[in-house]
């Protein structure tokens, strides 16, 4: 059975994104992970759980970054982002609010909490990501 959570380190998908990124920590994974949904998103593309996860999973490794990481950030996570001395400029940090809002506004992950019938509490937990990477 697969882990499921409201809060984004809490799923299979997510993990296994933290994992990758564990493993060959660099810029470019995090940009891929947030460029995807971003991409689909103005091309009207359906969002998969699997993007939707990773996308959220990088935007909590930049709000790490910006010394704002979740309660429940993997122990080996900060180890990696100062492996790559990740800093994170205007840029990443639009990229990153702007996959946030695209998983919150449509994607499959965003479909199947509506469905699940406890939407509020992840949905409290993602505009708790958008307040970390200062969106307001």
């Amino acid at each position: 059975m697969g882990a499921w959570g409201h809060q984004n380190f809490e799923n299979d998908s997510a993990m296994d994104f933290v994992g990758e990124f564990i493993e060959s920590p660099s810029l470019d994974v995090i940009n891929e992970a947030l460029s995807v949904v971003i991409e689909a998103g103005a091309e009207e593309e359906y969002i998969e759980v699997d993007e939707a996860s990773a996308a959220l999973a990088a935007a909590e490794i930049v709000a790490a970054a910006l010394g704002q990481a979740a309660t429940d950030v993997p122990e080996e996570l900060p180890a990696s982002i100062q492996k790559i001395g990740l800093t994170v400029d205007d840029k990443m940090l639009k990229k990153a609010r702007k996959a946030v809002k695209q998983v919150l506004r449509e994607s499959e992950l965003q479909e199947l909490w509506q469905e699940g019938g406890e939407p509020n509490e992840w949905q409290q937990v993602q505009e708790g990501l958008l307040k970390r990477l200062g969106q307001v």
